[in-house]
């Protein structure tokens, strides 16, 4: 009897684990902390990276090869859709390859209203022009995590 609990218990866990998910539309509003303004976004769980419409760009006692960067003060400006934003400092958390660039990234908190609370999570944002783009904010898979799915 008591390996019988057991053995449900065991296959109970994955239909849990599924119940948890929260699925979200593939344009989504969010808020990221820093910037103090509401972002519509486009959610893409195909793309590794999460990215932000970012310009003004300026380490503090840069070096070369960017790599040398991480970890030094940044400066960036931050503006949504509706040019709304403002200039944030942060740290050098990276440097990734995006859209046949070299850019870095920095830890932003970006959080979306689910309805019942705000789900703020720290992500590395890869800070990009996307002045020409339709959403100046791409959330990847870094922030979608496994709990959420888009569709």
């Amino acid at each position: 009897m008591k390996n019988s609990f057991i053995l449900l218990f065991i296959l109970m866990i994955p239909f849990a684990i599924q119940a948890q998910k929260i699925t979200l539309s593939p344009q989504e509003t969010l808020q990221v902390k820093e910037s103090n303004v509401f972002w519509k976004a486009e959610l893409d769980s195909t793309s590794e990276h999460t990215v932000i419409n970012a310009s003004s760009i300026a380490v503090m006692n840069a070096s070369f090869p960017k790599e040398k960067n991480i970890t030094k003060q940044i400066s960036f400006k931050l503006k949504n859709g509706e040019g709304e934003g403002r200039t944030v400092n942060s740290k050098v958390t990276g440097v990734v390859n995006w859209n046949g660039q070299q850019l870095y990234t920095a830890e932003l908190e970006i959080g979306i209203n689910l309805i019942t609370k705000w789900e703020y999570r720290k992500v590395n944002c890869v800070l990009a022009d996307l002045t020409e783009k339709e959403h100046k904010l791409l959330i990847g898979k870094n922030w979608l995590g496994d709990d959420i799915e888009v569709k």
